[in-house]
């Protein structure tokens, strides 16, 4: 894509601003964590009353998207009043995602979020990937219009289950003996395992990899992946954030969980226990895990473990397959 790419904001004739679309910068980080913070709060103050206050997303965490893709982090920025928007997109192989995207209120309505993700849309797909969606709250109907207007279309809610971690609240309800869940950060035999990792991807959604996020997670030290073996043979993996995103928040993410196939139920509770204990080692005062609506045993599941639905998500898709099933064990998140 082009270094940077203007447009004219859409406002009164008189007062229409011109807005740059560029590459973000790591200079840029103190403007992107104030646009983001103000971006969030104003939605969290109309949306979420119940919520206090939000705080800033860390420097780590801005970093850590900036440095998986420069080519796909993008600030929008107005002649006068500097950056004003932000967007990431996060490619694993043939499937990308855009999130999260941040406007200044002041500029929101404008078009700036608009030519943000359009832009980021189009970067994906020059990236070659089929499937590209993102995630969005399917209460504001302003981003819902503007994302059906952008041509995505609605592929189904994404609950976020969380609970409280403490030692009590680890329920070791499963215990089996068929199934050895091991830190891939402690493994030997890194580049098989990684290997292994990729192709168990793909039989969840044909040109899926989650390679990119389990090798930035090691190399950003944002937390670990538990890898579930059975007689040699990975059957299984959950890829855990334990460095909050916002500050002061001591919360741990599952950013995907896979089972293959044909493993069936089984990984999955041990998968939960061990991603808990990942979580309460490092000292974080709860875990999420998204999941598709529709896979109704992985919701059952959760519930049984004292997991509640936080939040939820409408996955929109501008190409390809959402990736979700309610057969198949694919839970992960699209938001950032």
């Amino acid at each position: 894509m082009p270094r940077s790419h203007s447009f004219q904001g859409e406002c009164e004739e008189e007062d229409r601003m011109s807005v740059v679309i560029r590459k973000m910068r790591a200079e840029d980080i103190p403007d992107v964590k104030r646009v983001d913070l103000l971006s969030f709060a104003t939605l969290v103050e109309a949306r979420y009353p119940d919520i206090k206050a939000i705080t800033p997303r860390t420097d780590e965490s801005i970093l850590s998207f900036l440095r998986s893709d420069p080519d796909g982090a993008l600030v929008a920025v107005d002649d006068f009043a500097g950056i004003i928007g932000s967007s990431f997109s996060h490619v694993w192989d043939k499937t990308g995602w855009v999130g999260p995207v941040s406007i200044l209120p002041t500029y929101q309505g404008m078009g700036v979020g608009k030519e943000l993700v359009k832009r980021s849309l189009e970067y994906l797909d020059n990236r070659g990937c089929a499937d590209i969606g993102l995630e969005t709250m399917p209460e504001s109907q302003v981003n819902m219009g503007m994302y059906l207007r952008l041509g995505m279309r609605p592929a189904g809610l994404v609950l976020v289950m969380g609970k409280g971690l403490a030692e009590s609240a680890i329920h070791e309800s499963v215990v089996s003996e068929e199934v050895v869940v091991e830190k891939f950060s402690e493994s030997r035999a890194k580049e098989v395992i990684l290997s292994e990792m990729r192709k168990l991807s793909g039989t969840l959604n044909p040109g899926l990899d989650y390679g990119p996020e389990v090798v930035a997670t090691q190399d950003f030290l944002s937390g670990d992946t538990l890898v579930a073996m059975s007689r040699n043979r990975l059957i299984g993996f959950s890829i855990v954030h334990v460095h909050p995103r916002r500050e002061g928040m001591q919360n741990a993410v599952v950013k995907a969980l896979a089972i293959s196939p044909s493993a069936g139920d089984e990984p999955l509770e041990p998968l939960l226990v061990a991603s808990e204990h990942l979580a309460l080692d490092d000292r974080s005062a709860e875990i999420s895990v998204s999941v598709p609506a529709e896979c109704s045993r992985a919701v059952d599941v959760l519930f049984s473990r004292g997991y509640s639905v936080t939040q939820a998500y409408e996955r929109m898709m501008w190409l390809g397959s959402s990736g979700m099933s309610e057969r198949a064990y694919n839970l992960c998140s699209w938001s950032g």
